[in-house]
């Protein structure tokens, strides 16, 4: 079976030791394509440089809500300029945190809206990070969702109420390895409702591996055990819940339609970066 890893951070340290086994062992689990997704607009071209030496890598240019007083008047434009190379297939991470709110929450509710104005008009679909702000996150996407080409609700672990309110406004939702947990009762009823065809699949990596790899790093060769576990809740098995979830992600990064399998090299539309840790 083919695998779509829709979210990771293979780019982060805690893979400096083994990535290229990381990535041996993805291959081996069936993963042939990975969203490399970034946090602030350094790691957005790390995530880059990692998609261009790693063939079936792609990459997001984002700023995670943890960096929002970080954010300068500049950087939503730079990070719209990095992502006009054609490995960049969405913006995001970008997104709202009211549980650890690293940044406050007016810093954040700023950048949030900065950061969707920029995205408008791209062509380029959203990755949004959300956490104990679904209310405020629904109401700001409403006031952009016409002008973003899609919008994929990242690392989707609530009950079936806050997935209705994101399916009304179109939205894709993301499955972390979360959905195997033994308390994760809500989200497994929410996974049985959200139509067939705005279903992803991810990892988080290095966070939240699934059952029973629980509380070690998370990679994508442990995505089969999430698999498993959604083909259950759809009644069908891991090799279609990968076969629906990978034909899910190509069309909402717009890979479909490109044809594209598993790029590699050097695009010249986008200066190239350090090359990745």
């Amino acid at each position: 079976m083919e695998i779509f890893d829709s979210h990771a951070h293979i780019f982060l340290d805690d893979f400096d030791e083994d990535r290229e086994d990381v990535l041996r062992r993805a291959a081996d689990a069936g993963v042939t394509r990975i969203v490399n997704v970034g946090l602030d607009f350094e790691s957005s071209r790390v995530a880059l440089a990692l998609s261009r030496r790693t063939p079936g890598h792609y990459a997001a240019a984002g700023w995670h809500p943890h960096e929002s007083q970080l954010l300068g008047p500049e950087d939503p434009g730079r990070l719209m300029e990095l992502a006009r190379d054609p490995l960049i297939v969405a913006i995001g991470e970008i997104g709202l945190d009211f549980f650890r709110y690293h940044s406050p929450r007016d810093v954040q509710l700023k950048a949030f809206r900065s950061l969707l104005e920029a995205a408008t008009g791209s062509g380029k679909p959203v990755v949004i990070h959300t956490r104990d702000a679904y209310e405020e996150t629904r109401e700001i996407l409403a006031e952009f969702r016409e002008g973003l080409s899609g919008v994929l609700i990242h690392c989707f672990t609530s009950g079936p109420e806050e997935a209705e309110g994101y399916l009304e406004l179109g939205c894709f939702l993301s499955l972390p390895g979360v959905l195997t947990y033994k308390n994760a009762a809500p989200m497994r009823e929410a996974a049985a409702m959200i139509p067939r065809d705005r279903i992803l699949v991810e990892t988080d990596a290095p966070y939240l591996a699934p059952v029973p790899r629980r509380s070690r790093r998370n990679e994508p060769s442990y995505l089969p055990y999430l698999l498993e576990e959604l083909g259950r809740i759809l009644g069908m098995t891991a090799s279609e819940a990968a076969d629906l979830t990978t034909a899910n992600a190509l069309g909402f990064f717009g890979l479909e339609a490109k044809g594209e399998g598993a790029p590699g090299g050097t695009s010249d539309r986008a200066p190239t970066p350090a090359a990745a840790r």
